[in-house]
């Protein structure tokens, strides 16, 4: 993106309507003829909320391949998970030596930097939200059971199911009488919050456990390590210390991530404690409770 173009009011000092030289400089290097000229309809100035419309849509990929997608390296997906890139923002950390391991090719080089531009841009609007997959979701939600069934719909990404017409899903997934319960609470609540934390103080909502939580930060490494500190459920967490959690030896992007995760849970647990119930037992100790 341009120089300038991440500060504060960027967007609301752009003319209206924006012109090409002004598209040109607010983009940088993520401008291209190829984005330019369906919005400008080939003339020289497009309109304001078109192109500001346009800018929201990329930055808001429902998923890491989606937005490589847009910038023709979705090739690279699995190269780049297995060095731990995990959110948009988190291209643009690679360090070289890393970046030689990817094997680019001559064309993707032109592609690489676009991307790499729009991902520093992305850190630096801090539009880096924690990773929020379909299963964590569902484990949030006590729908689980459902994961198969809704992949075979086609769902992929939570995103997907706003798409899901209510109809195919009770035909289809089979509901059980409380889960369809929860299954309408979460459906309605996914809209406003699509990019939003998956668990949280609300009574409808469960912790998930830190198996599901490792595994949606491309963790799952980490689980032995963790256990022979003692951390077996996400609550274990808040009593590691610098020191322990610098003996993990987790590499830049691991940590970035690993602290992303933290502040969701510190922000559940915060909330946990506004509501009084930070204390409540587990649906298993209430049950052996009354044995």
């Amino acid at each position: 993106m341009g120089q300038g173009s991440s500060t504060p009011g960027a967007i609301e000092k752009l003319p209206d309507p924006v012109t090409r030289k002004a598209a040109s400089e607010f983009l940088g290097k993520c401008f291209t003829d190829e984005i330019w000229v369906p919005l400008s309809k080939g003339e020289d100035q497009c309109d304001k909320d078109m192109f500001v419309k346009a800018i929201e849509l990329r930055n808001h990929a429902p998923s890491l391949r989606a937005w490589l997608e847009f910038w023709r390296i979705d090739e690279l997906e699995e190269v780049l998970k297995s060095l731990d890139v995990m959110t948009t923002s988190d291209l643009w950390l690679l360090e070289d030596k890393e970046i030689g391991k990817i094997g680019l090719k001559t064309v993707h080089w032109a592609h690489w930097e676009k991307a790499v531009a729009h991902s520093r841009y992305l850190d630096a609007i801090d539009f880096d939200y924690p990773p929020s997959p379909l299963y964590l979701w569902l484990e949030s939600w006590r729908l689980q059971r459902l994961h198969k069934g809704l992949f075979d719909l086609g769902v992929d990404v939570k995103d997907d199911i706003i798409d899901l017409s209510e109809s195919d899903a009770q035909q289809n997934l089979g509901f059980k009488l409380l889960e369809l319960r929860r299954w309408t609470k979460a459906r309605a609540s996914l809209q406003g919050n699509l990019k939003s934390f998956d668990f949280s103080a609300s009574r409808d909502n469960a912790v998930p456990t830190l198996d599901t939580w490792l595994e949606s930060l491309m963790l799952e490494e980490m689980k032995e390590p963790l256990a022979m500190l003692g951390a077996y459920e996400l609550s274990d967490l808040a009593d590691i210390d610098d020191r322990e959690l610098a003996s993990l030896q987790m590499n830049k992007l691991q940590t970035k991530h690993y602290m992303m995760g933290l502040a969701q849970v510190e922000q559940a647990k915060k909330l946990a404690s506004l509501d009084g119930h930070a204390d409540d037992a587990t649906w298993r100790g209430w049950l052996e409770s009354w044995r």
